[in-house]
């Protein structure tokens, strides 16, 4: 279709999406999205995303980005439409609180600390040790440990902590979820491995060292830059 072809409405909506396309591009290289790691550690299933390099950095084209970007917010969007669940993952402590507020602005289960190893692939078995934590914490809050020693008191306080920091994102889960969501799928390869065995679609934040095969909506991203995590999370999850 060639430009005289377009009737006004049609040429109104071209130029809106035009516009907001050049926003977020303009948006996304200000949140350094674009900055991979050096050639040196260029995964070569990445070649195809990346536009240039610059002084040994690669850059990642933000145009290719944009496109999975979308595609990867819409899925999120249904998702959530038909009331379905979204793990989110991110044990990066530079970056994991943006990961931890999105996930409770969404309603969504998180997990920040640790990979619970066995999470999505042995369920059952980690929903025990979910109403195990649940069941404790309840007890700790209605002073029903209060009967026991101060030494046995002490030792309930220490297992709660640790559990809290294990399953606190976690402890409403009580089915698998729909889709999972990780910052970085390298670091994250146990539980993209774990989400491919149980058939769950994964959408991960893909830097240029990552391997994005079998991801079903990777998004090519710097996850150097905080800015550029916290872009492509809001931009999902908003």
């Amino acid at each position: 279709m060639i430009l005289s072809d377009l009737d006004d409405t049609q040429l109104q909506t071209t130029a809106g999406e035009d516009t907001n396309k050049e926003k977020i591009l303009r948006e996304m290289t200000k949140a350094k999205v674009c900055f991979g790691h050096s050639v040196s550690r260029l995964h070569p299933r990445m070649k195809p995303f990346i536009s240039s390099v610059k002084n040994t950095q690669t850059i990642i084209d933000l145009e290719k980005t944009y496109d999975l970007l979308l595609k990867a917010k819409e899925f999120f969007k249904k998702l959530k439409e038909e009331g379905g669940t979204v793990l989110f993952a991110n044990i990066n402590p530079a970056t994991n609180d943006i990961t931890e507020e999105a996930a409770k602005k969404t309603n969504n289960p998180y997990i920040t600390n640790r990979w619970i190893g066995g999470f999505l692939t042995n369920f059952e078995v980690i929903s025990k040790r979910i109403a195990y934590f649940n069941d404790l914490k309840k007890k700790a809050e209605t002073g029903e440990l209060e009967k026991y020693t101060k030494k046995e008191q002490l030792k309930f306080k220490e297992e709660l902590k640790e559990l809290e920091e294990i399953f606190g994102g976690v402890k409403d889960v009580n089915k698998l979820p729909n889709a999972i969501f990780v910052i970085d799928a390298r670091i994250h390869h146990y539980a993209v491995k774990e989400a491919q065995k149980t058939n769950i679609p994964i959408i991960a934040l893909v830097n240029t060292d990552n391997d994005p095969t079998g991801i079903n909506y990777p998004i090519p991203a710097s996850d150097l830059h905080r800015t550029s995590v916290e872009f492509i999370t809001k931009f999902i999850t908003e």
